[in-house]
Parts: C-alpha cells; structure tokens; sequence
C-alpha cells in the first residue's frame, strides 16, 4: 500500500496536467508483453516506430518487467498543457545525481519497498560509460522520435479524450467534493483520513507533500505514480497518471447493446461520470430497484467501479467497460 498524506496545502494545490511527454512514456509501456489491450492498433504502432527508428534505449528501458522505470522521463508539468520542448528539455538536462540514482533503483530495487530489481541491459550499460549527460541526452532524442512519428499526428484527438477527462473529474468535484473526485479516479484509489492510499502490492509512505498533480493518460490501464522513495535527491512533489473515461456523448457499440442489453447498456453508457443509484433512476426514467439490479449486475462483472462518499455510493465505469462501449477507437 502506498500512502500520501494530503494536508490542506496539498489539496489547495491538487491539479491537472496535460502532458506531450507522459502520454508518449505512457505509449511505451505498450512494449510490454503483459500491456493491456488497446484499440486503434497503437501497440503495432508504437513496437513499429520503436523498430524502425532503432529506438533502443526506449526499448530497453520499457520492454522488460521492471518494478520501476526512472521517473526523469516523466516531469512534472509546470503548466495546465505542457509543452512538449520544455517537457524534453528537461529530460535532456536532468541532473547526473539524479539519473543515476533512479537508474540504480530500476537495477537493484528497494527491498522496504517492495520494488524488485533487474540487471540492467547491456546497451544501456554502455550509453551510460559515455556519460551521464551524454545519456540523458540520447534518451531525449529516441523520445523526440517517437513523438513526432507516432503522436504529434494524432495529438489533437488523444489531447481532446484527455480535456473532456478533465472535464468529467471537474464535475465529479464540484458535485461530491475534492475526496469523492479523487476516491473515484481508479478502483485502486481511496480516501481517508486526509489521507489518499493506493492498493498495490509496493510500500511507500508519503508525508510533507505540499502539491499533487493529476494526469490523465489514453494509454495506461492502471495507475502510475510518480514519487520519490527514501533518500532521493532534490526530491520531487507526486504525480498521479491515471486511465482516461470515455466523454459524455460516447454511444454504447452494437456489440455493447447485444452483450448487455439494451437497458444496461445505457446506463454503463451513462456511468462515464460517477452517479448514484438515485440519480441514475430519474435520468432513464427507471425504478431505484430496477436500476441496483442492473448496476449490481455489471458490477459482479468488472465493468463497474463502486465508491462509498459518505452515506453515498457511487458507480463508474472501469476502463474495460470503456473499450466495450467504444464504437471505434477514440484516438487515431
């Protein structure tokens, strides 16, 4: 279980970011062998480009089953969108102390944590006797690559799932508050106790943190958080990336209505924002019984999240509910 303590300062300055260079680190974790399904073929895609632009630092880096890849590749956006030089920059000019010190942690692990090290590759081994500013440098440059031939094309789509994300969240905030907004980021998230946990298998205990940022991701199908373990250098304030919902307009697919039916259909359809049993009644003009049948139905079947705020209980849809419910891929 990792563990954040969020104070008052700490909710004041919780935000969201679109990130250029997240979304594409968040595209590499495709080049696992366990990564999950993701439509629109961007898994051929992304392993294409990687192969045909010789990319094999990124390849090393993100095709192994690593506990931990370093998380200078992920900067923290100082800005509602960032920009992908900036972003790049500052990958490129990441500080020797730093990159060797998360390279080592990917390498050997941190046992009180729970993190599991793994040999590191022997190409990487070698780009980094040349040096470490030399190193960041090429990792910046495969990444550069990687962007402009697989992402930059479609940025326009993935940045519009990413802003209506936004969106949803905002509402779910303004509706159930901050601690409801966050609880109902992912399955794996709670809140308590001024406190946001994440269900995982690592320990981490988080205390002094001053900002959170949130940034939603079109590729990822879990979280992935960004923070510093004991003893980091300059450490860094936490990053959430989280899988993106559908928009609010987003139909239920044919193949949704015939496997669920036409009445459950909608309301999964409908669940792309966190909703009540009560809310869900007088929106499909169905009985509160009718529509707990169904939700208690989808929920047995993973396609439902469900949250307790309170005397609350809150339904959403899972990121495999958003694949089923997709017509066609998003983001092309």
């Amino acid at each position: 279980m990792i563990h954040l303590e969020m104070n008052q300062a700490a909710l004041v300055n919780t935000r969201f970011a679109i990130s250029p260079l997240s979304t594409t680190v968040g595209a590499l974790y495709l080049l696992r062998s366990d990564a999950p399904p993701v439509g629109g073929g961007w898994r051929h895609l992304i392993r294409e480009t990687v192969h045909d632009r010789q990319l094999w630092l990124l390849k090393a880096l993100f095709s192994g089953s690593w506990d931990y890849v370093p998380d200078f590749l992920t900067p923290q956006p100082d800005a509602p969108e960032a920009a992908w030089a900036e972003e790049a920059h500052t990958v490129a000019t990441t500080c020797s102390e730093r990159l060797c010190w998360e390279l080592q942690i990917m390498a050997q692990g941190i046992t009180d944590e729970g993190l599991a090290g793994r040999p590191t590759p022997t190409i990487l081994r070698r780009a980094l006797e040349r040096g470490e500013r030399d190193f960041a440098g090429d990792i910046a440059t495969e990444l550069h690559q990687l962007w402009e031939s697989a992402l930059a094309p479609r940025w326009p789509a993935l940045r519009a799932r990413m802003e209506a994300d936004i969106a949803l969240r905002a509402r779910t905030a303004a509706h159930h508050g901050l601690s409801g907004m966050l609880a109902g980021l992912h399955p794996r998230v709670a809140w308590n106790d001024d406190r946001l946990s994440l269900v995982t298998r690592f320990q981490a205990q988080i205390p002094g943190s001053t900002s959170l940022v949130l940034t939603p991701s079109v590729f990822a199908a879990d979280l992935h958080m960004v923070i510093d373990p004991t003893g980091g250098p300059t450490p860094r304030q936490p990053m959430l990336t989280y899988p993106v919902l559908h928009g609010p307009d987003t139909p239920a697919s044919p193949a949704a209505h015939a496997l669920l039916g036409v009445t459950r259909a909608r309301l999964l359809s409908d669940l792309h924002a966190a909703r009540t049993t009560a809310e869900l009644s007088e929106r499909h003009f169905l009985a509160p019984s009718t529509v707990s049948y169904h939700l208690g139905i989808l929920h047995r079947t993973g396609l439902l999240t469900r949250t307790r705020t309170g005397h609350r209980i809150l339904y959403q849809q899972t990121p495999r509910a958003a694949d089923l419910l997709a017509d066609s891929p998003q983001a092309r």
